[in-house]
């Protein structure tokens, strides 16, 4: 990824969470909010690269998130053992 990319997606991810914030502070439910902008992006994702693609781009991600929940719940039954000595 050049670093154009990576500055723009940075400019992007900013601007995104900034109009989230905002509309979670005029009283919009973080759920909602939130839920509606992955909504909207996976169909633009769907979109430009196909429903096989993502799909299991979607599993990739699944699999990463279900391996960091692993790592931290050793992580903390490390550290519980560790402070109980």
């Amino acid at each position: 990824m050049s670093t154009e990319t990576s500055e723009i997606r940075d400019q992007l991810s900013d601007q995104w969470q900034k109009v989230a914030i905002d509309l979670i502070r005029k009283g919009l439910p973080a759920e909602t909010v939130f839920e509606t902008l992955l909504t909207v992006g996976l169909a633009g994702q769907v979109e430009l690269h196909g429903k096989h693609f993502m799909a299991g781009k979607l599993v990739a991600i699944a699999e990463q998130l279900s391996e960091q929940v692993r790592r931290e719940k050793e992580a903390l039954q490390e550290a519980s053992t560790a402070t109980k000595n």
